[in-house]
């Protein structure tokens, strides 16, 4: 099968800076030509005027840290042509005067038409669109598939908002596509509340790599407790992963004997190091930094419990990786884990933010006997090892394919 993937975050050679964009995207795409079909993508980031790239580095990464937004390098200006895991991957830039407006039809239409043209050349003639982001991916793919007269969908990333409806003209494009996605349970049913369907959009999940799922625990083997709670976190050091809640609820609830390791970097990485700092966390809270995978996954290994309590979480494979060592998962109410994680049975919810939420989980894991955590423990490796990269993307286009509207 033919596929193009439309996004408008897409990893590329010349990203910088802390927070890049996610390759969600990318494992998709690889998985499906793994199996045998052929991919292009066609990356459509935004482009800036020329002043906007000026602004210094460090004011940059602060913004990026206070509004979770992508600062593409001036480099991304460029249209850039390449291939890599046998994917044909083309950037083409879109002109934004200000970041979160919306496009013109006009301005959509030439889009869609320099793609067509691109994919004439290559001979490519799409059985499938599949757009991922509102913005600018719902129009594109309309018009796309619309061309071609092939099967469509798009997977929203909790963007499919009421501003977003309006501005991106959403409910006139979504009558064209084939399938509709969301990111977890909940963005689902809203999707469908705000859109009016007549049925709730199917679920795109992410995945672990395939070779930890394949390395995960069989068993959850967690040593007693009685040497002290080893605590985790692993992301990006910016506001709205809550890393500063987290910490205040550790050093607030944990014995003399629990550790907390931070594993990750991030324009909020000086200001965590004052707070623990200030709230005398001593050798208790560890900044690791940034370190190879296998490192992270090694530390998980060594971890107890792994918190992830950010805003507009959706389906990270984070959390993935952690469940596969058995680590007693601590995940965003509202997010993409809402449905998948059951409180108290394979992992636990927790709002957003809220330090009280979080310590009363913290307290109700401290008073758990061995055997609880590690029922709980085990409970979370059997859910996901169901969830590998290849077991996610196979499923992610049954789900395509079967709800074609």
């Amino acid at each position: 099968m033919n596929i193009l993937v439309i996004t408008q975050l897409y990893p590329q050679p010349d990203d910088s800076g802390d927070n890049k964009p996610t390759r969600t995207v990318e494992y998709f795409a690889k998985e499906w030509v793994k199996s045998g079909n052929k991919v292009i993508v066609a990356h459509c980031p935004s482009r800036f005027p020329f002043l906007f790239y000026l602004i210094p580095p460090q004011i940059k990464n602060k913004l990026a840290g206070a509004t979770s937004n992508i600062f593409p390098p001036l480099s991304s200006r460029k249209k850039l042509i390449r291939e890599e895991f046998g994917i044909k991957v083309y950037r083409f830039p879109m002109i934004k005067v200000f970041p979160g407006n919306g496009y013109s039809a006009e301005m959509m239409e030439k889009q869609a038409n320099e793609i067509f043209e691109c994919l004439k050349k290559e001979g490519f003639e799409p059985d499938l669109v599949v757009g991922h982001f509102a913005n600018p991916s719902t129009e594109l793919t309309a018009i796309l598939a619309e061309k071609y007269k092939a099967k469509s969908s798009i997977v929203f990333h909790h963007d499919c908002t009421e501003v977003n409806i309006e501005k991106y003209r959403i409910k006139e494009n979504i009558k064209k596509i084939g399938a509709i996605g969301a990111r977890s349970v909940i963005e689902a049913e809203d999707i469908r509340r705000r859109l009016g369907l007549l049925n709730t959009p199917f679920i795109c999940y992410s995945g672990a790599p395939n070779d930890a799922v394949q390395c995960a625990k069989k068993v959850c083997d967690k040593q007693e407790f009685s040497e002290g709670i080893r605590h985790i976190y692993v992301g990006s050091l910016i506001k709205r992963k809550h890393l500063d809640v987290v910490i205040r609820a550790f050093l607030k609830n944990s014995g003399l004997k629990d550790t907390l390791t931070v594993v990750g970097g991030g324009p909020e990485e000086e200001s965590l190091h004052k707070l623990a700092h200030s709230l005398n966390a001593g050798k208790r809270v560890v900044f690791t930094g940034r370190i190879p995978r296998d490192e992270v996954l090694k530390k998980m290994s060594e971890a107890q419990v792994f918190t992830l309590i950010s805003d507009g979480e959706t389906f990270g494979m984070v959390y993935i990786e952690a469940m596969l060592q058995g680590c007693l998962t601590i995940a965003s109410k509202g997010g993409g884990f809402d449905g998948l994680i059951k409180d108290g049975v394979n992992g636990f919810i927790c709002e957003p933010g809220n330090q009280t939420e979080l310590e009363n989980v913290y307290m109700r894991i401290a008073t758990m006997s061995t055997e609880q955590r590690n029922k709980i423990g085990q409970a979370a490796i059997d859910t996901a090892i169901h969830y590998s990269e290849r077991e996610v993307a196979e499923r992610y286009l049954t789900d395509i394919l079967e709800n074609q509207r």
